[in-house]
């Protein structure tokens, strides 16, 4: 039983590997996004029979048998995205956990990732990151899932469009937050480009200029600020705020954004403090 989960180009079709040229040239079926997608590499490639199942979220349960009984008759599958590495913020995992179910171990073909393409050129420590994804709709819930996640003080990697970086940029231009950027579209194409800098720096029309056409991925890093902290001044505040009778948690609150402290943060320096 061969079932590969194979990544393809994210635009430059140089960029597929040979190891991924020979699997999928030789696959009896190969699942994907999009047909029309997937026949510009097939074309591309000169692949001329084989059989292409499309699948999207809804779909997958249906196919499941279908799958499972073409590989137990020994038919080579390929699995793809429209582009790069499949399964990141695409549909298929419920298809390669019920193969790992039925015993039949996927082989990955590694290839081109839009993510990690984006992160090794914005210039922030790659050591540790996140990999977020899309974001949501409500300009509520995107800037909580922004802030929430950038309190961990390591680089976020969010695919996002046209309407997800206006409504980003229109909500952290004056936010006393230090917010620092990296923008790249059109990665690995003829037109591709990276910008970089501190949000609240940036020309709002360089923005609207950069986004007006292209595919894109935002990395976004708050730096750490801890250990720039006067705690000297922060325990001085503490006991200031005492004498007033205001309550812990109001003094919490006060000293969190006196001092732009994490929530946590300013509760424990309370609590240290307070007594």
């Amino acid at each position: 039983m061969s079932f590969f989960i194979v990544s393809t180009p994210i635009g430059n079709l140089g960029d597929l590997s040979i190891r991924a040229i020979d699997v999928l040239s030789s696959s009896n079926i190969i699942i994907c996004e999009k047909k029309n997608k997937a026949l510009k590499l097939i074309s591309h490639l000169k692949i001329n029979k084989v059989r292409l199942i499309s699948y999207h979220e809804s779909r997958l349960k249906n196919i499941f048998p279908e799958i499972i009984k073409c590989l137990k008759e020994s038919k080579k599958i390929s699995f793809i995205s429209d582009a790069g590495t499949p399964l990141i913020s695409d549909p298929g995992s419920l298809l390669i956990k019920e193969l790992i179910d039925n015993n039949i171990e996927p082989i990955v073909v590694p290839g081109s990732s839009a993510s990690l393409t984006a992160l090794v050129i914005s210039g922030f420590n790659t050591d540790k990151f996140i990999f977020h994804g899309f974001l949501p709709k409500s300009v509520s819930r995107l800037k909580n899932e922004i802030d929430n996640i950038l309190c961990i003080n390591i680089p976020v990697i969010f695919y996002v469009n046209k309407n997800d970086i206006n409504k980003i940029f229109s909500i952290y231009q004056f936010d006393t937050q230090e917010i620092y950027f990296s923008l790249s579209k059109e990665l690995t194409k003829k037109f591709e480009k990276t910008i970089r800098g501190k949000i609240t720096d940036i020309d709002i029309s360089k923005i609207k200029s950069f986004i007006s056409k292209g595919e894109f991925v935002l990395i976004l890093y708050k730096p750490n600020k801890d250990k720039d902290l006067n705690i000297e001044k922060i325990k001085k505040r503490i006991k200031e705020l005492k004498i007033k009778s205001l309550t812990k948690k109001a003094i919490s609150e006060k000293i969190k954004n006196e001092f732009e402290l994490k929530k946590n943060q300013s509760y424990k320096l309370t609590l240290e403090f307070y007594d």
